[in-house]
């Protein structure tokens, strides 16, 4: 599944839904943790038809940055893990009942 956006400059982007092989890429391609959203976001769009490459999404309009990076993040935002209550065991609840 995608989603497709309008980008402030009015171009159109296309983000598709990510795999754990594309966080890889994107790490692999990064020099540093600072550059990671920018590789993430080339991994996983695609701007008017076209595939892009790290350094493109260097040169893009700041505006379009930050808007492809908030749609990158709030995936992540969204993605937390819940933590399953523990439940107590039949025989720990025998035990204090007898």
């Amino acid at each position: 599944m995608s989603k497709t956006l309008t980008l402030p400059s009015g171009r159109i982007a296309v983000l598709r839904n990510g795999k754990g092989h594309d966080l890889l890429q994107a790490q692999m391609k990064a020099k540093t943790s600072e550059e990671l959203p920018y590789a993430l976001i080339a991994e996983l769009a695609e701007i008017d038809g076209q595939s892009l490459v790290y350094e493109d999404i260097l040169e893009m309009d700041l505006s379009d940055v930050v808007a492809l990076q908030g749609e990158i993040s709030g995936k992540f935002l969204t993605a937390k893990p819940t933590e399953i209550p523990k439940t107590e065991d039949k025989t720990e609840t025998q035990a204090k009942v007898a």
